[in-house]
């Protein structure tokens, strides 16, 4: 029997329940910039009270069999497109819940190497679908977050922690508005970098100047640090003037987090703050009163865990194993106390295996 409406239901009753990281969340603002054809507002957001970043951009992946297991084995729907357009049919509801929109139309083609594309809102982001182990990616773009319905961040988690199954962060863009330039902008930001306040490592990250550095013209600066496809990307920019106006200071920073080489913790939905300034030494003055939250490197959470794991192990069943290897030769033992089932291994240790392989 093929899946119908009236089968599909989705508990969303514990998505607005309070959060372990509780707090207000960030407020619609509407700056207005001067430019050379009159007025113009641009959209964007306040962080609450006691925070300095919102989240502007998130990226994430779940299993389609969230939504319903038999859409992985539908006879009714036996071709793939059927399936995906009653995939997206089923979950436009769930959208709509999270962040006030929904699904609006679907366009010419896939991306992001999935089969189908769709289009959220009026510009607010995509939906795609189809292949990449039958997944759902889900993007919200900065105008997404600034236009979706309060409290968007809260329900977006709860989904995540609690329905969504195989769920993901893939990318989380935060960002830091000074709108008069006072405590950030990007001269300050050159400075930042020959002080190393960009560097967490030995190794200084790469920069890079956009606009006219030399003689400033008025068309707004940029300083990027990091590189695009590495699993942190900085853009500090002159966001007023970008927009049209040349004597506006708005400057913006806006860090890029991906998952690459690092697991994007669902917390950073609910404490951007906490995480954005522990995205490099030198923001960590904007919030002094917030403790830093880092997102460690695969490798090195890697090395941690499995470091634990051992020595867990190591507690447990040291003695039983010191008995057993005067017995046994070593090959022989861990094939007698390894599972039955060769493909089963802890899901918290995923990134262990991630690292070696890559390793």
């Amino acid at each position: 029997m093929g899946v119908t409406k009236k089968e599909f239901t989705m508990d969303t009753a514990d998505w607005d329940l309070v959060t372990p990281f509780e707090r207000e969340f960030p407020t619609p603002y509407m700056h207005m910039v001067m430019t050379s054809k009159g007025v113009k507002p641009v959209q964007c957001r306040l962080p609450a009270d006691n925070e300095i970043s919102v989240v502007d951009w998130v990226n994430f992946t779940f299993g389609i069999e969230t939504i319903s297991n038999e859409l992985l084995d539908d006879e009714e729907y036996p071709l793939d497109e059927f399936k995906w357009n009653r995939a997206v049919e089923l979950f436009d509801e769930t959208l709509q819940h999270i962040f006030g929109f929904g699904i609006s139309h679907k366009q010419d083609k896939g991306r992001n190497f999935y089969k189908e594309t769709y289009s959220l809102g009026e510009d607010m982001g995509l939906l795609c679908i189809g292949g990449q182990r039958n997944t759902i990616l889900v993007m919200i773009n900065g105008r997404g977050c600034a236009f979706g319905n309060s409290g968007w961040e809260r329900r977006l988690y709860n989904f995540l922690n609690t329905t969504a199954k195989r769920p993901k962060l893939t990318r989380v863009d935060l960002a830091h508005d000074d709108f008069e330039g006072l405590n950030i902008n990007v001269d300050w930001g050159n400075q930042q970098d020959d002080l190393g306040g960009f560097q967490l490592g030995n190794r200084a990250p790469n920069i890079e100047y956009k606009g006219n550095w030399k003689r400033p013209n008025g068309r707004g600066r940029t300083l990027n640090i990091g590189s695009r496809e590495s699993g942190k990307y900085l853009r500090l920019y002159e966001k007023g003037r970008a927009e049209g106006d040349p004597n506006d200071n708005w400057q913006r920073a806006e860090v890029e987090l991906k998952s690459v080489d690092r697991i994007l913790p669902f917390d950073i939905l609910l404490a951007p703050s906490e995480y954005f300034i522990a995205c490099y030494p030198c923001f960590e003055f904007l919030a002094k009163h917030l403790q830093p939250a880092r997102i460690e490197t695969i490798k090195k959470t890697a090395q941690i865990n499995a470091q634990t794991a051992i020595e867990n192990l190591k507690h447990q069943y040291g003695k039983y194993i010191n008995i057993f290897k005067q017995v046994f030769e070593p090959e022989e033992l861990i094939n007698l106390i390894s599972c039955s089932d060769p493909l089963a291994y802890p899901k918290r240790l995923d990134h262990v295996l991630i690292t070696a392989r890559r390793m």
